[in-house]
């Protein structure tokens, strides 16, 4: 009895190590696990539900800036009467396309003749289009401006306020003739020539009476303008070729003398544009000294006054790297060297901790802060993180030191600063 006891023991034992081993292998996915399956018993695993994320809104913006006068720049003459067609270069600068329906419309100014609205194609943000619109010279001499706008389908309008503007000429006037019969009878300058890269060819007449000595003064510089002697004083012509001009139409002065030393003058206007466009609408006559350059920039608010980091600057053949240009409210501006060396400077100092809802400055930014008390204590605090953004920058031409430059701000809004050369001056908006 007791050898079957064991006998069956073994063969109990014998049954379970052939039934089969249950293995269960699971491989992750991002959707439902996979199961190996076994012989005997059937497991199934119920994957568990991922909530699907709701898309968030998204906001654009409306933007626009000019580009470039493709025809008619500021002060174009045109006799009185004639119909022109000025075309202004746009970039659509915001996050929104524009949709059809929008307009270009009449704000201020001489509408002269031209449209109320002009339609502007649709176009999407980052893209540049032209738009053209038909006017008629006044009949009166002048000069004429239309303002003009961009108007969403809403009726929004946005962007800045862009313009046509022209001169309708007429005959100078000489200046009132002393009682000795001195006078300037007639004096005109005709541009000729073309002479690259800036430069005109410019032939002078003039007729005088009463005179015994006659000069004429050009307007294409004031510190060291150019003279030429009119010889013979009382009629002639003469031929003269001048390189450039920091002016743009600038005016030609025939000055005359009699014996007793009596004075007689009168100024006709050269049409002559800048050798470069200024990177913004301006009314400034005075050109820019080079093309403008693009390139990246940053800049940080702060309680008074801001700074702005322009990665490189061209100013012709010369390149400055990392500047740094701190505004203040006052009207005051300073120009640094970015002296932060990545790697190498901390970023910002933990023990300097700012009051609730301002900032500590980083970076370039934060290194001069730090380290120029004066700038510190006149700037204060951050009001917001820096920010990154591309601007144009240009300088003026200039005849003395305290060269001015204009730079685009994150906002789009154009700064004039005056002092490149000197490291510190005077800045303010641009109108």
């Amino acid at each position: 009895m007791k050898k079957v006891a064991i006998a069956a023991c073994f063969l109990f034992l014998a049954v379970l190590a052939c039934r089969p081993i249950v293995t269960i292998v699971v491989t992750a996915t991002p959707t439902s696990p996979v199961l190996a399956q076994a012989t005997t018993p059937a497991i199934t695993i119920t994957p568990t539900e991922t909530p699907t994320p709701q898309p968030t809104a998204t906001v654009c913006t409306l933007g626009a800036r000019w580009v470039a006068d493709v025809t008619v720049p500021d002060n174009t003459p045109f006799a009185p009467g004639t119909t022109f067609v000025k075309t202004w270069r746009v970039l659509n600068s915001g996050t929104c396309d524009w949709k059809p329906g929008t307009k270009l419309v009449f704000i201020s100014g001489d509408p002269m003749g031209g449209p109320a609205a002009v339609d502007v194609p649709a176009l999407a943000a980052g893209s540049q289009t032209d738009i053209s619109a038909n006017f008629t010279a006044p009949a009166t001499p002048g000069t004429y401006r239309a303002n003009y706008q961009f108007q969403a389908p809403d009726g929004t309008r946005f962007g800045p306020i862009i313009w046509v503007r022209i001169v309708v000429p007429g005959t100078p006037t000489p200046a009132v003739s002393p009682p000795t019969g001195l006078a300037i009878l007639s004096f005109s300058a005709e541009v000729v020539q073309d002479l690259p890269p800036a430069g005109k060819r410019i032939r002078f007449y003039w007729r005088i009476q009463g005179a015994t000595r006659a000069g004429i003064w050009s307007g294409t510089q004031m510190r060291a303008p150019m003279y030429w002697e009119a010889t013979p004083p009382t009629e002639g012509t003469m031929v003269v070729d001048v390189a450039t001009t920091y002016y743009r139409d600038p005016l030609m002065t025939l000055v005359a003398q009699d014996a007793a030393g009596n004075e007689a003058r009168a100024s006709v206007m050269v049409p002559w544009a800048c050798q470069y466009p200024w990177f913004f609408p301006t009314d400034n006559r005075t050109c820019p000294a080079y093309e403008a350059s693009t390139t990246w920039a940053a800049e940080e608010p702060f309680e008074r006054g801001r700074m702005i980091w322009l990665q490189e600057v061209r100013v012709g053949s010369a390149v400055y790297q990392r500047v740094i240009l701190v505004l203040y409210n006052d009207g005051r501006f300073e120009k640094y060297a970015d002296t932060f060396v990545e790697g190498v400077d901390s970023e910002s100092d933990p023990t300097i901790v700012p009051p609730a809802g301002l900032y500590q400055p980083i970076r370039g930014f934060g290194k001069l802060w730090r380290t120029n008390p004066s700038v510190r204590a006149r700037l204060g605090w951050a009001t917001a993180p820096e920010q990154g953004f591309h601007t144009q920058w240009q300088m003026q031409m200039s005849e003395s030191i305290g060269i001015p430059f204009y730079v685009h701000r994150l906002d789009g809004r154009v700064i004039r600063a005056a002092g490149w050369d000197t490291g510190s001056g005077t800045w303010g908006e641009v109108p």
